[in-house]
């Protein structure tokens, strides 16, 4: 597994039982119509002097995508999201290691150097 990670991160971190996401597509808010790399930051990242109470730090140094559309829209119901985009996006070996987390549609997605946003992946 490529262990060049976006950010650096905790011991044992990503844990040793992720997958690798091999084409597979998943959701994410996004800030605008079309992405940036601000779009694909931790929670560690966009909030770095937050306590997350209960939350293992590696979880936190992960990004948040979901595998369907309908949980990431849900998202859009907060006020702090509701300007947000739904993105679609589909991951490779080589964009880093997911697991799952919390409700059954969430990730956790630990991005690598290597991912970079393609055109071939579109707003829905």
């Amino acid at each position: 597994m490529n262990n060049n990670w976006f950010e650096e991160l905790p011991e044992r971190c990503p844990p040793q039982d992720v997958l690798l996401p091999n084409g597979k597509t998943f959701y994410r808010l996004i800030n605008g119509e079309t992405p940036t790399s601000d779009d694909f930051l931790s929670t560690r990242a966009e909030f770095p002097l937050q306590v997350f109470s209960g939350v293992d730090e590696c979880i936190v140094r992960s990004i948040s995508i979901f595998t369907q559309k309908n949980d990431c829209e849900n998202i859009l119901k907060l006020a702090r999201h509701k300007h947000k985009k739904v993105f679609e996006i589909s991951l490779y070996e080589n964009d880093g290691a997911i697991k799952q987390t919390f409700k059954a549609s969430h990730h956790s997605w630990w991005r690598t150097l290597s991912f970079q946003i393609s055109n071939e992946n579109s707003n829905q």
